[in-house]
């Protein structure tokens, strides 16, 4: 992923549908947003908030997941679908993954109270497009939104700060101690991303979406990574890389 600027990133693979919300359009074509969330107030100052910015939105509003996941089963032509994270089934199941799967042409944008490193990236990792605090400012959710629509992923500017930081201690703990000649060291962040979620189990297609990358690079990372480690296949590649020193994950046991 690019980082844009304002907070935002331009995913590898675009999405399906397109739409553009400015300047004249047909009226058939107009905004058509889902929302999801439980507080009414909130509801109701985004409804105005969303039609000012965006004349002629057509906004479907919905006080729960499983509403949210009935009115999307029984209505198409939606360009967006926002869900408020404190909802029961967004924070704690499966829910964003569900309703990304439902359509990937159509992104989900998660609302929320504040911004959360660790809620974001696990909202990134299950196909999130989108993870916008309630907090933010007119100028910032419309700009947040337009990214979004034009195909990009938004998040906010100190979220992507702090992921960046981790993922940059992260990525130095990974090769701390271990000798200049070590393989490891051979592959790139990209690759050691990769490696990790390999040692996870992950198949390519789930590899693919954490990685926001096509599912024929991730094939290619993994064959660079294979002929680094001189490994045949996925299982003695996660092996000869515990051998070379791969830190272990705290809590983590062998099957």
């Amino acid at each position: 992923m690019a980082q844009t600027d304002e907070g935002g990133f331009r995913p590898t693979t675009p999405l399906a549908r397109e739409y553009v919300p400015f300047g004249d359009s047909d009226p058939a074509e107009a905004l058509r947003v889902l929302i999801g969330d439980s507080q009414t107030l909130f509801r109701a100052g985004f409804r105005r908030l969303v039609s000012e910015l965006f004349p002629g939105t057509s906004l479907v509003e919905t006080g729960s997941t499983a509403e949210a996941w009935k009115v999307l089963n029984k209505q198409d032509g939606f360009h967006l679908v926002l869900l408020d994270m404190a909802m029961p089934g967004i924070h704690d199941g499966p829910g964003i993954r569900r309703f990304v799967e439902k359509d990937p042409s159509v992104p989900v944008v998660v609302l929320a109270a504040y911004a959360h490193p660790e809620e974001i990236a696990m909202c990134m990792e299950r196909g999130a497009r989108g993870y916008i605090p309630k907090t933010v400012s007119e100028d910032v959710l419309r700009h947040a939104l337009a990214l979004v629509l034009a195909g990009e992923i938004y998040l906010p500017r100190s979220a992507i700060r702090q992921i960046l930081s981790a993922t940059s201690d992260r990525e130095s703990s990974t090769l701390d101690g271990l000798s200049e000649t070590n393989p490891l060291r051979e592959l790139t962040p990209r690759q050691r991303s990769t490696l990790s979620l390999i040692i996870d189990g992950r198949s390519n297609k789930e590899i693919a979406r954490s990685l926001n990358l096509l599912e024929s690079t991730v094939k290619a990372h993994v064959k660079v990574i294979l002929r680094k480690l001189s490994a045949s296949n996925r299982t003695q590649a996660a092996l000869i890389a515990a051998d070379l020193g791969w830190p272990r994950r705290s809590g983590s046991s062998s099957s």
